[in-house]
């Protein structure tokens, strides 16, 4: 005589526990793909102030470490499956991250080679790959996203970059984070000049470097720029010629604070 097995559920539950541990499998995936950005805010927060100048020496003395521990979060997480501005809010933090732990690595751009050996061969493991700040970028960022703005929130660990952002970059803000350095790096007369008065429009090189991402995104600059200047400011932007500024390649440290 055959047994009956008492303690083999019926198939109908199992299979409900199935399709119930499948789902909590899933959610459990999506929080592993998804990098936590909480301790490179914090480090922000602690360590850049409000101009955008970061204090490198205390970093590496006090939280060097943690830094390093924030890449290596970064080195396994996967944002290709994540919402594309979360995706995009992953790139830029981890592109500004990697800047900063070369600079603690004594990388510099402050000159022409020493700009080629950063940000070509300088590299971090990010996402499962080794990745240059220029793959990161050019090869990702520049490339997928097609966003103008990112030139407002990369920073290359110059002066005359755009201020690094005391907050890390999130997918939920993005928009409102973007629109912000835009107007922030746009109006600060040390990057840029649309000087009413004057009738002087002196810009950021960046425009010039970048013209092709700022074309794609709307046509002429000034209707780019639009929601971030003023009515004169953006017919001066029209009829005016632009000059560009000279980049200023310096470290962007807080005084007494290069490592």
């Amino acid at each position: 005589m055959k047994i009956p097995d008492r303690g083999k559920p019926p198939r109908r539950r199992a299979g409900t526990r199935g399709v119930l541990l499948a789902c909590l499998g899933c959610g459990m995936a999506a929080q592993a793909m998804a990098a936590d950005h909480g301790t490179w805010d914090a480090l922000l927060r602690q360590y850049v102030d409000d101009e955008g100048r970061v204090a490198y020496r205390r970093l590496e003395a006090e939280s060097g470490p943690t830094l390093s521990q924030y890449l290596t979060t970064l080195a396994g997480a996967t944002p290709g499956a994540l919402p594309p501005k979360e995706q995009l809010a992953f790139w830029i933090n981890a592109y500004n991250a990697t800047i900063v732990a070369g600079v603690l690595q004594r990388y510099s751009a402050e000159n022409a080679l020493k700009r080629v050996f950063f940000f070509k061969s300088y590299n971090r493991r990010i996402a499962a790959v080794d990745r240059t700040p220029d793959d990161i970028e050019h090869g990702i960022i520049r490339r997928q996203f097609r966003e103008p703005r990112i030139h407002f929130a990369l920073v290359c660990a110059a002066t005359s970059c755009p201020p690094l952002r005391r907050e890390a970059y999130v997918g939920e803000r993005l928009d409102d984070q973007l629109d912000d350095q835009a107007r922030r790096f746009l109006n600060d007369p040390t990057r840029n000049r649309i000087d009413v008065g004057s009738g002087q429009v002196v810009l950021s090189p960046i425009f010039k470097w970048f013209a092709e991402d700022f074309a794609a995104a709307g046509g002429p600059l000034a209707d780019v720029l639009q929601p971030y200047l003023s009515a004169e400011q953006r017919r001066l932007l029209e009829a005016a010629k632009i000059r560009y500024q000279e980049y200023d390649w310096r470290l962007n440290a807080q005084p007494g604070q290069r490592p």
